[in-house]
């Protein structure tokens, strides 16, 4: 589907974005725990201070994916509706990974 808006044209609409727009932030996040772990894993055992980060699953397969590029592909209006790339992430992708964030608490 093609929405316009005042702007020019988008491949999803304003709530579809919102949704992107979370599992973006939580994209940001996922890097910043994934770090901490890595920093904390490669540490030897003696070394480690504290208890291992924990990494909730639904971050890795965020991390895993492309959203990035499709946060901007929705983000960046287009003059032309025929100039519209239409998103590689499904709407039903985009609410479980919505909702295991809302379950995990994570944004």
């Amino acid at each position: 589907m093609i929405y316009k808006s005042r702007c020019g044209h988008h491949p999803c609409n304003h709530e579809t974005f919102l949704k992107l727009k979370k599992v973006h932030k939580a994209y940001s996040e996922s890097r910043r725990l994934l770090a901490k772990h890595r920093r904390w894993s490669t540490k030897l055992p003696q070394n480690r201070v504290g208890p291992e980060p924990v990494v909730p699953e639904v971050l890795r397969q965020i991390c895993a994916s492309n959203i990035v590029v499709e946060f901007d592909t929705a983000r960046h209006a287009v003059p032309e509706p025929d100039q519209v790339t239409p998103l590689g992430i499904s709407a039903a992708q985009l609410d479980r990974w919505v909702a295991q964030l809302d379950a995990a608490e994570v944004v």
